[in-house]
């Protein structure tokens, strides 16, 4: 292939990502109803809801190193196809599961076609996109297509309740729907670098080989105090959004919002992300290595300010209206934080190192969540809906604290303000032949 015609690809594939990102970035139709179409038609506890919400970033851990071979294996396009096929699966088997094993399994089935998007999506932008002089249109085109996720998903989950209350099973067929077309836009990306030539014979020697690879990414990670900055903060906060939207479906539960008024909350909601997820470059701009200081800043307190206003003796649409204004903050705050972090992580990255630390992150993203989660499954069991968002709103204020000072002169700094350990990666080739 001459360079041209790689031109033409990358490009070809950059026009594309938006689109297929707004159909694919997660499931449409499926988030509005999921916490009542557990609960109600599937009966499952709150308790069991968050505890297998623990389990699957668990499910994610371990199958990242068979996501990871399979996309050097057959390629980001081929493995995107794959992933959004299995995804179509979990579906099916969540649509059919009649007990805590089966929507265990669902959730195995779907950790798994998540492991592999994670890595494939981004890093194939990432590939297909010009970094000259360390300006890059990779989070420009990751900001449009997170923002028409969200329309998309705000605009269907409004209907999403009253199908909902018409059956139960309707929204998840229509959620199917989105998935299939999912898999036709995948088909449509190209394979814009070259896929490696895998010679293990067999699986234990696949695994000793991206152990050492991973290892690889975390020793470069150890070495840099910008990746070690962000990865602390990775640690902790990406788990406390993790798990806010189940706390968040559980206060409205609580409060008996009926199914169709619930799915429209969540679509607001969700439509608030959109308009908020373009604002990530201008947030960068403004606030540079404080930029996530930012986020952080206004995020937690609103924990704090729920549980408390919940647990006041005042008029109850007051009550509502203030808990669903700090909904709104929330939402309009995670936009951006995705796609910022996506950005600051594969800053400064080459291709050979690229997708080791993406899938490493996805690793500390998943430990983040799976604690988190579990640690509010528990006080859920002990506690109310509403001390637990003042027990961890009260947790992370302090937590975040002590991370957001070690973070203020390791990130969103200018190239040349950087040590060169902490954007440049060498490997040693000893042991190779």
């Amino acid at each position: 292939m001459n360079k041209r015609e790689l031109i033409k690809l990358k490009k070809g594939n950059a026009r594309l990502y938006p689109i297929y990102k707004m159909f694919s970035w997660d499931l449409l139709f499926y988030y509005a109803i999921s916490f009542i179409f557990l609960t109600s038609t599937k009966g499952f506890s709150i308790a069991q809801v968050m505890l297998t919400d623990a389990l699957f970033p668990v499910f994610k851990i371990i199958l990242n190193i068979p996501s990871m071979s399979i996309i050097d294996k057959i390629g980001k396009r081929n493995s995107l196809i794959l992933a959004n096929f299995i995804l179509a699966l979990s579906l099916i088997e969540l649509i059919f599961c009649n007990g805590l094993l089966t929507l265990i399994l669902a959730y195995i089935i779907m950790s798994f076609a998540f492991s592999i998007k994670s890595i494939a999506e981004s890093d194939l932008l990432y590939e297909s996109v010009s970094h000259r002089k360390g300006k890059s249109i990779f989070s420009k085109i990751e900001e449009i297509g997170a923002r028409n996720y969200y329309f998309l998903d705000g605009i269907t989950s409004m209907a999403t309740g009253f199908l909902f209350v018409v059956n139960g099973y309707l929204p998840m067929f229509i959620s199917l729907i989105f998935v299939v077309i999912s898999i036709a836009l995948s088909t449509c990306f190209k394979e814009v670098t070259e896929k490696k030539k895998n010679e293990d014979k067999n699986l234990i020697q696949r695994f000793k080989n991206y152990k050492d690879e991973v290892s690889t990414a975390f020793k470069f990670i150890f070495k840099s105090h910008r990746l070690q900055a962000i990865m602390m903060f990775t640690l902790f906060f990406d788990g406390l959004i993790y798990s806010s939207y189940t706390l968040r479906e559980s206060m409205l539960t609580n409060i008996n919002v009926p199914p169709q008024f619930f799915a429209i909350i969540i679509s607001g909601l969700t439509i608030v992300s959109g308009i908020f997820a373009f604002l990530q470059q201008t947030i960068h701009n403004k606030f540079r290595n404080r930029a996530l200081t930012f986020l952080v800043s206004v995020y937690v307190p609103t924990f704090v300010i729920i549980g408390l206003v919940s647990l006041l003796n005042i008029n109850w649409i007051i009550k509502i209206a203030i808990i669903l204004v700090m909904y709104m903050v929330q939402y309009a705050m995670q936009a951006p934080y995705h796609t910022l972090s996506s950005r600051y992580i594969k800053n400064f990255t080459t291709a050979e190192i690229r997708t080791k630390i993406s899938s490493s992150f996805d690793l500390i993203k998943s430990i983040s969540q799976i604690s988190v989660a579990l640690f509010a499954s528990y006080l859920l069991t002990v506690t109310t809906v509403e001390n637990n968002f003042i027990i961890l709103g009260t947790m992370f204020l302090g937590i975040m604290f002590v991370v957001l000072m070690i973070m203020k002169s390791r990130v969103g700094l200018k190239p040349e303000e950087y040590r060169k350990e902490d954007i440049k990666f060498k490997v040693k080739k000893e042991g190779k032949k």
